[in-house]
């Protein structure tokens, strides 16, 4: 179990995880030789990646489409490989009810997403839903804050 500093410190690195360990210890008031110890260990277990978070467009990535993907039975294992490989797919999530797949993709342009689309014909897939994501609202906000860490009380 985490403990109320390892918490304000991952607040701290979510918020801005390039914000080096000597403002952290001024800000939280924990010493840095604590926090130094801490980020390691929360290293070992805890982070997973360690990533920037891109503006795809600026990129010029300017299509981005969450597909939602019902996969044929005997096809599933070989779909799911096919979408944990491609170039295009920024992230992909594993579903119950309705659906197998949840797929967040980036193109360039509509070709892109065509032949992407095309790709998806060999798998017999049994349903299949895009949504074309017009703006990022909100993103990775969850336990950035120190008030965030009421919540998991």
């Amino acid at each position: 179990m985490l403990t109320k500093k390892d918490l304000l410190i991952l607040t701290h690195l979510r918020a801005d995880s390039r914000k080096s360990l000597a403002m952290i210890s001024r800000e939280t008031n924990i010493p840095i030789s604590t926090i130094f110890d801490k980020v390691n260990k929360l290293g070992k277990n805890t982070i997973t990646k360690y990533s920037p978070l891109l503006d795809f467009q600026k990129l010029g990535f300017g299509l981005r489409v969450n597909f939602v993907l019902k996969a044929n039975d005997k096809k599933k294992q070989e779909l799911k490989n096919f979408l944990l490989t491609n170039k295009n797919i920024n992230s992909m999530l594993r579903l119950n009810n309705d659906f197998d797949f949840f797929v967040e993709a980036v193109f360039k342009d509509m070709k892109g997403l065509e032949e992407f689309s095309e790709s998806l014909g060999k798998f017999k897939i049994k349903k299949k839903k895009k949504f074309f994501v017009i703006e990022d609202l909100k993103k990775e906000e969850f336990l950035t804050k120190p008030e965030h860490i009421k919540l998991l009380d």
